[in-house]
């Protein structure tokens, strides 16, 4: 079981990983409802923690670090012992300097700015492809 954290209203990852026998459970206090968003992390709480967890540009759209840290805990909060944690950001136009676009906020960072937080919640197992991958140390 996938815990999707901000993974919208777009089906594609929750098909993609359905392909793989994997349940995937999104959790978006955007665009999920609150009964949904509840719903999803009793589920979550109620099988022990997730096996693994995505977030998908989603610390990219948060503007400050002390909200970003709170998804990140959260985040490990939910996710079981050695749990994966998949972190993908989009990098907008890399001057790392957050602004306001037509579609919403971006923070413009590179993928690498976003590791010393991260590393602050996990274990970083690598970076590679655009994506951090992290473990929640057991």
């Amino acid at each position: 079981m996938n815990l999707d954290v901000g993974g919208g209203y777009h089906k594609d990852a929750t098909l993609y990983l359905a392909e793989r026998k994997v349940k995937n459970v999104v959790y978006d206090h955007i665009h999920k409802s609150a009964e949904h968003n509840a719903k999803a992390i009793s589920f979550v709480i109620g099988i022990g923690g997730s096996h693994s967890v995505t977030l998908s540009d989603v610390l990219n759209v948060i503007p400050s670090w002390r909200d970003r840290d709170a998804v990140l805990y959260y985040s490990k909060f939910l996710a079981r012992k050695s749990a994966p944690i998949y972190i993908g950001v989009y990098e907008g136009d890399k001057s790392g300097v957050g602004k306001m676009t037509r579609k919403g906020w971006q923070a413009n960072l590179e993928l690498g700015e976003y590791e010393k937080a991260i590393a602050n919640r996990f274990e970083i197992v690598s970076i590679k492809d655009g994506v951090i991958t992290a473990i929640k140390s057991p």
